[in-house]
């Protein structure tokens, strides 16, 4: 049974991060996955040396991974679905090493559940595995502390380089790992703790050319501002649960209920090492990006999945604390997950549905509806800039390859595989009028929804995005088409875009045509 549970945990974390796993649409992260991976390895260096670099290892695996299934949503976000696997697996063994098999038990139940993690397999990016090497981190941390050996103390340097090299946040586990062994009250610790800071400063040593190359290219996350009041919500419940309200208010009473028992009666000794490991992992790292972010800021929600393992172990030593309080522990436990996992289950539906995404993302569906509907042959634009986002809207055609195959495209003004850039440059508005004319003789428009007022939306608790009130019909791209001959005959609106079908008409007969037709699309 033992050497089964993890195995058996894995799978069920990764079958239930496939189930639906491509029917969100993809958002502005995951577009520029498969951008990345949709190039080869050397072009694929040449971005990194631009763009991206802290995601380098991340697109490596995941371009092997993705050779013999394709880059369509559901192939890129099951490598995450089994990343969720390894680090519920992870969470399992790093239980069982600091309680036992019962305890493992528990958090392994806990890691299928909590919606950081099941959030995490439904997204085409690292964190998934970030939050399985941040385990394996602090198993191995664990181990060299308990034993000494310097053979230990190079496999928790090794695993804090992988860490670290998955994702540059997770070198502040070396604070929590040299804070976990500081507080162990034992006649070696000083000695250990030598050893922990000798090893974590080699590995951040040897994962500085990330650091540098990454500090390089510190414009892309320059749309980072500090959350103000916003900063309660999105530690309490956004960075570990998701925005499931639900499952943060279970979580926060199973710890507020143990706590009190914790100070009236002390923590069980067998559960010591686990809520020490697992406070210092959960609230160490995430007090030194506050920190740092109050100068330079870095906090998003999402960017401190890596300390997830901290929080399951404190919820699964909370849940084992509760139970032994009471009648039949077994059963108590039992009931406790239960409620936790019934609370997660509105979060874990939204996040398979398809407007998941930040800001209500539809990208996935409106390229979906331009494939099913064009004719080969016909022609296709994308606006050059949409008020909420500053790239052009050929993002969908970068990132979600092979998804406009066999339309005639006008191009782009600079390839982004010899540029070393994640997106293309897109050719100007005033060169569609001259183009369509020569070429076209239907086309779509990948473009912003018609919206009658302005619309803001908060993400992460630290970005708003502004949607402006926008109508096709008399902007420059109809405009233009227009010159070029081509006329409107259908709007298809979906969520923040809409996609627009163009004609050259026949010269006109009869009485004049009547309104045209524009449809909102039904998701399934």
């Amino acid at each position: 049974m033992r050497r089964a549970a993890p195995w058996a945990l894995a799978l069920l974390g990764i079958l239930l991060s496939l189930w639906h796993g491509g029917r969100p649409s993809v958002w502005f992260d995951e577009l520029a996955t498969g951008s990345a991976v949709d190039r080869s390895p050397g072009e694929m260096w040449r971005m990194l040396g631009h763009i991206d670099a802290v995601h380098g290892l991340y697109y490596y695996a995941l371009k092997l991974f993705t050779l013999p299934l394709g880059l369509d949503e559901a192939s890129l976000r099951a490598f995450s679905a089994v990343g969720v696997g390894v680090a519920t697996a992870a969470c399992y063994a790093l239980a069982r090493r600091l309680g036992g098999d019962a305890l493992a038990l528990v958090a392994g139940v806990v890691a299928l559940v909590l919606p950081r993690i099941t959030w995490s397999g439904v997204e085409a990016r690292s964190y998934s595995w970030v939050i399985a090497a941040a385990a394996l981190v602090l198993i191995a941390a664990h181990r060299a502390a308990a034993s000494g050996r310097r053979r230990d103390w190079v496999g928790y340097g090794a695993a804090l380089v992988l860490a670290t090299a998955l994702f540059l946040y997770s070198a502040t586990m070396a604070a929590a790992v040299v804070v976990a062994i500081a507080w162990t009250a034992t006649d070696e610790r000083r000695a250990r703790l030598k050893q922990a800071l000798i090893a974590s400063a080699a590995a951040v040593l040897i994962a500085s050319p990330v650091a540098v190359l990454a500090a390089t290219q510190r414009d892309q996350v320059s749309w980072l501002q500090w959350p103000g009041w916003m900063i309660f919500q999105n530690v309490l419940v956004d960075q570990w649960f998701d925005h499931s309200y639900a499952f943060a208010v279970a979580a926060w009473l199973v710890l507020a209920a143990a706590g009190v028992l914790w100070w009236r009666r002390g923590v069980p000794s067998d559960l010591v090492p686990a809520l020490r490991w697992g406070v210092t992992a959960a609230l160490v790292p995430l007090a030194v990006i506050l920190l740092v972010s109050t100068v330079a800021p870095s906090y998003v929600g999402r960017y401190v999945s890596f300390t997830v393992p901290g929080v399951v172990l404190v919820l699964a030593a909370a849940v084992t604390t509760l139970a032994r309080a009471l009648p039949r522990p077994r059963l108590v436990a039992a009931g406790v997950l239960a409620v936790l996992a019934v609370t997660a289950i509105p979060g874990y539906l939204w996040q398979h549905s398809p407007l998941s995404k930040p800001g209500g993302s539809d990208f996935s569906y409106a390229a979906r509806y331009i494939r099913d509907n064009a004719r080969p042959g016909d022609c296709v634009f994308f606006q050059v800039q949409p008020s909420w986002a500053y790239p052009s809207l050929r993002i969908a055609h970068d990132g979600l390859p092979g998804m406009f195959d066999g339309l005639r495209d006008m191009g782009n003004d600079g390839d982004r595989r010899v540029d070393g850039k994640l997106w293309d440059r897109e050719k100007g508005v005033n060169q569609w009028a001259s183009w369509a004319a020569d070429n076209c003789t239907a086309a779509w428009v990948l473009t912003d929804a018609d919206r009658p007022d302005e619309d803001f939306r908060q993400e992460n608790g630290n970005l708003w995005w502004t949607f402006r009130p926008s109508q096709f019909m008399g902007t420059d791209m109809q405009v233009s088409l227009d010159y070029g001959g081509l006329a409107v005959v259908h709007q298809e609106q979906f969520h923040i875009l809409q996609v627009v079908r163009l004609v050259r008409p026949e010269p006109a007969v009869g009485p004049d045509p009547q309104p045209l037709p524009i449809t909102h699309h039904r998701y399934w």
